[in-house]
Parts: C-alpha cells; sequence; structure tokens
C-alpha cells in the first residue's frame, strides 16, 4: 500500500472524529501536549516513591508518555533518541553511561537492569515486547540495585504503565501508518501499530483497565533468492499483546493492585538479518554472494539464506501487590510476581544462499518468581526512607545447535572423509564412511539452569535541618546458582566450541552493596547532592565448556560509584537546568568474547573499567506553547585492564600476531561507548482560540563515534551520527490528535552492531569481513498517527 494512501485514509479517519471528539467532555486521564511541559513538573518513582525528578538525588532521565508518542517512540530500542546515557548493543543489549552486559549468553544477567511496575526483568528477552498504556520510562544512570530487585551494577531502565483510574469510564484508541525505505529493493516496506485502552469502573472501589495491542512492521532489509519448500522464512514483525490491570482500594488504609499480561512476537526483521558491509580479499562468501547478486557496502540492506529464518516469543506472567497504610502513615507492602518467556527460534547466520553456517537454532523456557516486602516510612517525617525483604527464583531450559557445511556441496560433504549424512559401516575402511556426522562444522548444547536470591535492604534518609539530609543504604544478597549443561550431543566432521562433555556445577556469593550520601536545599528551587557506593552483579555460568575440566562459573561484577549533582530551576520553573558528574570503577567485569582456539565464545572476569562523565539536562518553556528540552553526556569509558582481549583477524598491534591471538586491552574505550550524545525536542502549540490547536514538534540527536568491538577493530567503528525527526498535527480538546511524522528524516543507514564473520575469521589464512544489522530505525519512515478517545 502507497505512503499517500495510508495517510489519505487516516486523514480521513480524523475529520469523521473531529465532531464527536467536540462532544465529549474532556478526561484528564486523556490529555495530551506536543512535549514535555518542563522537567520541574515530572514526577517520578526513582527511590520507590513518587516525588518531584528535581528532588530526587539521583541522576536520571525521565521520557513521559507525551515525549514517546511525539516522538513515536515504541519499544525500548527506540528509546535512545531521547535519552542520551542510554546505548543499545547487539543482540538488543543496553549500555548506561557506556557500560552494559557485553554477552548474549542466556546464563549471564544484565548489568542495566529492567523494571516494569516495580517488578525486575531478569532476562533482557523479557523487555521485547512494544510500550502500551505508559506514563512515562525513566533512565536511572550509574548503580540502582539497592532499591530495584537484583543486578543494576550499570544501571536501570524503570518502566511505569498507567493505573487503573476508580470511577472513570473512557476509551484510547490509537492507530500509526508508516512506511519506510528499502535501499536496493523495489518495494515500501509499510507498518501499522494498534493500540486499544478501556478503563472500566467496578463500582466506587475498584476499576479495571485493559490495553490491547497489533503492530505489524516489515524491516528495511531485504530477502534476496528463493526460499527452498517446507523452510520458514518469517521475517516481518508481529505483535500480539494484551494485559489486564485491576485495582482495589475499599478505603485509605487498604490498596490492592493486580496485573496480568501476555505477548506474543514473530519476525527476525531488525534483529537478526545481518548483511555484508565489508569482505575480506579472498573472502570464503564472496562467490555465494554474487550469485544472488549481493555486493558487500555500507548500504547493503540484502541477505539470503536457505535455512529459515523465524523466531517466536511468548512472554507473560501476573503481579499482585497489596499495600496497607497505618495510622502513623507507615506503609507495609508485598509484591508477588512471576513472570516467564518461551523461545523458538531458528537463523540462517551465513546470510548467503548456500550452506556455510545456515543452522543457528535454540528452543528455550524461562520462569522467574519474586516476592518483595517492603515497610516505607511516612515521606514527611525527619527519618523516611524504607527498608525490606526480597526473594527471587528463576529456572531456564535451554537447547541450541548451530553449524553447516561450509558451502561444500552436499554430494562432496556426505562422501569421505566428511562423511555429512552418510550411511554409515561399521568398521569400513576409507573412502566407506564408518560414522555419520550431523554437519561438517557445527555446536550443540543443552542446559538447565536454577537460580536463587535472597536480599534484605534498607534506605533511610534523616533531615538534619530543614534543608542538610544524610541518606544511608545497603543491601545483603546471597545468591546461589547451579547449571546442568550436556555439550557436544551429535558428530561434527570440525567440532565447535569444545569436547562432547556433561558438567554439572553450582556457585554460591553473599554480597554487601551500599550507598552513603547527602542532599542539600540551597533554595526551594536549587538543590544540591552527592553519595558514594557500590553496586552489585550477581555470578552466572558460561553456557559450553572450552575443555571438559572447565570451570563454567562467572565471578560476580562489583562496580563502585561516586556521584555529585546540582537540579535547579529559575524563571517561575520555566528554565530548569540539571548536571551531574560521576565516575564508576568496576571490578571482575563480566566480558565475553571470540575465541578463536575453541571457535567459540566465552565470557570471563578479566577486565577492570573506569567510566566517568557529565550529564546534562535543561528544559525551557520560553513561552506559553513551546517546550524546548536538551540533554548531553560527555563520557570516557575503558578499560582498566583485560588481558585476555581477543585480537582482531589480521591484527598486528598490542602483540597480536599469527602465533599471538589475545591481548590486554588497558585504555581502549568500551563497545558502544561514545564520547558525547545529545538529544534535543522541541514542541510548540500554536496560539489559537478554540479546542482545536495545531502543533509542530522536532527532535535531534547526535551520537559521536563509536566501534562495537572490544579490540576497536577498524571494520566495526562506526563514525558520528545525527539523526533528525519531525511531525505536527491537530489536537481537538483532550480527546482527539492527528499527526504526520517522519523518523531518521534525512535517511541515514545507521546500523545497530557492527561484527565480524566468524567464517572468514577463523580460515587459513585469518580474514576479516563485517557484518551489519539494521533495526526498524535504520531508515527513514514517514508515517501517521492517530489517538482518538473519549
Amino acid at each position: 500500500m502507497r505512503l499517500w494512501k495510508l495517510l489519505a485514509g487516516a486523514g480521513m479517519m480524523a475529520m469523521a472524529a473531529v465532531t464527536h471528539a467536540q462532544e465529549r467532555a474532556p478526561d484528564p486521564a486523556l490529555a495530551d501536549t506536543t512535549a514535555d511541559a518542563g522537567s520541574a513538573d515530572i514526577v517520578v518513582t526513582a527511590q520507590r516513591r513518587s516525588e518531584s525528578i528535581q528532588r530526587v538525588p539521583v541522576s536520571l532521565t525521565a521520557v513521559t508518555a507525551d515525549t514517546l508518542r511525539a516522538q513515536q517512540i515504541n519499544d525500548l530500542t527506540q528509546l535512545t533518541r531521547a535519552a542520551p546515557t542510554l546505548q543499545i548493543g547487539g543482540d538488543s543489549t543496553f549500555a548506561v553511561r557506556g557500560v552494559g552486559t557485553i554477552s548474549f549468553s542466556g546464563t549471564i544477567d544484565s548489568s542495566v537492569a529492567l523494571a516494569i511496575d516495580d517488578v525486575n526483568y531478569a532476562r533482557p528477552i523479557l523487555n521485547s515486547a512494544k510500550f502500551m498504556d505508559l506514563e512515562r520510562v525513566e533512565v536511572l544512570n550509574g548503580p540502582q540495585g539497592l532499591l530495584f530487585g537484583k543486578n543494576a551494577s550499570a544501571g536501570l531502565l524503570n518502566i511505569v504503565t498507567a493505573r487503573p483510574k476508580l470511577g472513570q469510564f473512557s476509551s484510547v484508541s490509537e492507530v500509526e501508518l508508516s512506511s519506510r525505505e528499502t535501499p536496493g529493493a523495489d518495494r515500501i516496506a509499510p507498518g501499522l501499530i494498534g493500540r486499544q485502552t478501556l478503563n472500566i469502573p467496578l463500582g466506587s472501589i475498584a476499576a479495571l483497565r485493559i490495553n490491547a495491542l497489533y503492530g505489524y512492521e516489515e524491516p528495511p532489509i531485504s530477502f534476496v533468492g528463493t526460499v527452498p519448500a517446507g523452510v520458514r522464512d518469517d521475517i516481518n514483525r508481529r505483535s500480539y499483546q494484551v494485559k489486564g490491570k485491576l485495582l482495589i482500594e475499599p478505603n485509605d488504609a487498604w490498596s490492592i493492585y493486580a496485573i496480568g499480561d501476555y505477548n506474543k512476537l514473530t519476525g527476525t526483521g531488525g534483529l537478526f538479518n545481518p548483511s555484508y558491509r565489508r569482505l575480506a580479499t579472498g573472502s570464503n562468501n564472496l562467490a555465494p554472494l554474487t550469485a544472488v547478486g549481493i555486493t558487500a557496502s555500507p548500504a547493503n540492506f540484502l541477505f539470503a539464506g536457505e535455512g529459515g529464518y523465524y523466531r517466536d516469543i511468548d512472554t507473560g506472567g501476573a503481579q499482585v501487590s497489596v499495600t496497607h497504610t497505618l495510622d502513623s502513615g507507615i506503609e507495609i507492602s508485598n509484591l508477588a510476581a512471576w513472570r516467564y518467556y518461551g523461545q523458538s527460534q531458528q537463523l540462517d547466520i551465513d546470510g548467503t544462499a548456500q550452506n556455510a553456517a545456515s543452522l543457528n537454532r535454540a528452543v528455550g523456557r524461562y520462569d522467574q518468581y519474586s516476592d518483595e516486602l517492603r515497610v516505607a516510612l511516612p515521606a514527611g517525617n525527619r527519618l523516611t526512607g524504607q527498608v525490606g525483604l526480597y526473594a527471587f527464583k528463576s529456572t531456564l531450559d535451554y537447547d541450541t545447535a548451530l553449524g553447516g557445511n561450509n558451502y561444500l556441496p552436499t554430494f562432496v560433504a556426505r562422501g569421505f572423509p566428511f562423511c555429512v549424512g552418510a550411511t554409515a559401516v561399521a568398521g569400513a575402511r576409507p573412502p566407506t564412511c564408518s560414522v555419520s556426522n550431523a554437519l561438517f562444522l557445527g555446536s550443540d548444547r543443552v542446559y538447565t539452569l536454577d537460580t536463587e536470591s535472597l536480599a534484605g535492604f534498607g534506605q533511610l534518609t534523616y533531615a538534619l535541618t530543614d534543608a542538610l539530609k544524610l541518606i544511608a543504604g545497603g543491601r545483603v544478597t546471597r545468591d546461589t546458582i547451579d547449571i546442568d549443561l550436556t555439550q557436544g550431543r551429535f558428530r561434527y566432521f570440525v567440532p565447535l566450541g569444545g569436547p562432547s562433555v556433561r558438567i554439572v556445577q553450582d556457585y554460591a556469593n553473599t554480597n554487601f552493596s551500599w550507598k552513603l550520601g547527602a542532599q542539600y536545599q540551597a533554595t526551594p528551587a536549587i538543590m544540591a547532592y552527592g553519595f558514594y557506593g557500590r553496586g552489585y552483579k550477581g555470578p552466572g555460568f558460561n553456557d559450553q565448556a572450552p575443555n571438559a575440566a572447565a570451570s563454567l562459573v562467572v565471578r560476580p561484577e562489583i562496580s563502585n560509584t561516586g556521584e555529585f549533582g546540582v537540579k535547579s530551576s529559575f524563571l517561575d520553573r520555566r528554565l530548569t537546568v540539571n548536571v551531574s558528574l560521576f565516575t564508576t570503577k568496576f571490578s571482575d567485569f563480566q566480558v565475553q568474547s571470540f575465541d578463536i582456539v575453541s571457535q567459540s565464545f566465552i565470557v570471563q572476569n578479566a577486565a577492570k573499567v573506569r567510566s566517568r562523565g557529565i550529564e546534562t539536562t535543561i528544559g525551557l518553556r520560553p513561552i506559553e506553547g513551546l517546550a524546548i528540552n536538551a540533554s548531553g553526556a560527555l563520557l570516557s569509558s575503558k578499560f582498566s585492564s583485560f588481558p585476555g582481549a581477543q585480537c582482531y583477524p589480521t591484527q598486528a598491534t598490542r602483540g597480536c600476531s599469527a602465533t599471538v591471538r589475545v591481548f590486554d586491552a588497558a585504555g581502549l574505550t568500551l563497545p558502544v561507548s561514545p564520547k558525547f550524545t545529545s538529544t534535543v525536542q522541541i514542541g510548540y502549540d500554536l496560539p489559537v482560540s478554540g479546542d482545536v490547536v495545531p502543533f509542530i514538534g522536532g527532535d535531534w540527536y547526535h551520537r559521536s563515534s563509536i566501534n562495537y568491538a572490544i579490540n576497536r577493530s577498524p571494520a566495526t567503528g562506526l563514525g558520528a551520527i545525527d539523526l533528525f525527526g519531525m511531525t505536527a498535527g491537530v489536537r481537538v480538546g483532550d480527546n482527539l490528535r492527528f499527526s504526520l511524522f517522519c523518523k531518521n528524516c534525512t535517511n541515514r543507514f545507521v546500523p545497530t552492531s557492527l561484527s565480524t564473520d566468524a567464517g572468514d575469521a577463523t580460515s587459513t589464512p585469518n580474514k576479516l569481513t563485517n557484518l551489519q544489522t539494521f533495526n526498524l530505525d535504520s531508515v527513514r519512515t514517514i508515517g501517521t498517527a492517530l489517538r482518538f478517545g473519549f
């Protein structure tokens, strides 16, 4: 469907709804503006209680529902355009202040934690669902595990959804229609996201809020060639989501809040379809790519395959929070939650129409259970804060295999000496096969990972004077993990990743993390704060063994952070200026790299990291209807030491050679760690009388150059980027919003990751070929959005 048809259809829908919308009384729940009114008016829960962002002694970026809507930000991978301290890496991993988990193993927790409605989501794949019915997303910089469950040594993404509203019936319908560029292909990539929210009162003491979402998005990357019969090729992304939220408040003392949701997500587009960016001289991939008309380049959005592409993710769960407020104002609450995901995927990872490494299959099931008991003191007392107990248990069952025939024709692979799928004859001599191999090269593993975590925590604030407050907190955590791993169940001519072996291991660790600080309210509009504290990320395991005697244990990651900041507002809160300075040292940093000897990815505790920088946020409302918000982060995030870093193919610096394949990465900048990042958002409601208000808005995202590899390979570096977005439309009261928008308006091709091709890297001699992955925002997107409520 052509874009003008989408726009015309949405325009007719908007015109038909205008009269109806003007007849409806506005609902405060439907209020909408083009941009935030200013940071001084934003209420956050960064300390597990509601308070103004200007009074919170923590560096954070709060992205409200209005900003998400104005910039058409639909999931966490797109949030970087509004939060300069947040970066996305490969496999949808995140980094804050340049530090994140450099691993895509399911047995390692993320250094940047995720909490949705106060529940910690312990695995990144749980965050796959699209945004719906949000109040805001808070990006908290630096260690946050003290108050937010487990494992937030680098930062936290705190998502807060809208709660049911008592005594109100309301409905909000949203439709987004879009069209993406598809470089190198004669087609348009359409997109559709539809959302529906109903708030239903249940008498005077209860309300039910129901959310539903359907999404269909075709990626900018295009498949070349013909998929063999019976092979599933599911690239286009679909989302089916539903959530129910029940709030019961029988009186002022009691509150019961229950949430349940289910999400089904399919399609690999924008996630796992890498294309070739640069081919080394003599690359093994040259002939297969030429055969299907693919030329490697930074503008190559074409890929091929014959092994199939699909990814099915089911996520969901339930949670119940019971809160009781005593006459003294002390609040006692208990939050019990269950989250799960199911995963089934297959990726043809060689990106060609021939079988080099066409198999990358994974099937997994994850369940986590948590319970948190908290006691919070009244906010107005001289002594405030909270103490609590936290319990967590999870189980991950995972089965995966990868490999291929290294471009050998089938009739060659079946014969001696490769014997792939051959009819084996016991005791046979060459050229008859005595064994039957599953593939020319490959690996497989199946494991069960169990995790238990118990913690006691508390953070208290004591007001020495009306202006000066002291802050102290601590958390004692006991982590116990165990793994039962079996690898190498099948035969391969060239086995990858270690020997055939079963390994059962366990590990336990007790940690004390803490925080000491102070905040000073110099004037009603200026607050200064400072603290020093220790963060913690729990232990994990490698999910494959390089040898039969290997220890799989990955020790805990520890961070020590000092931060000083000033939050201020001027001109009757029309101008806010917030500045923070920080320094963080990580020890036993958990980092993954490719081991050429075992031809597998290994997680190590070999690194020490230091991150330091300055963050600034400015909000300006110079005239009525105009809002300007700008943020910037100046960052230096480097390895202090990492003697086990892997050399890139052909590297001849830092002691690397044909026989020496590791080096010390001390002094090198971490992957996905730009020196400078900034965002600017501008929204203007035109000064007109009546309910019909035209608006315009724009946003600018700048990021300096980065490198996606630990070893700073010249093939994985990306220069500075500038991305621009625009929106314009009309709002009718609080009930109708219609807009036209573009994202990445200048059509800058921006990959979300760059990587080295393992096939060429392990060939003789080593060759440096690299791949790129594009997501939905990697090209220009033009569309229209309609929001209608009553």
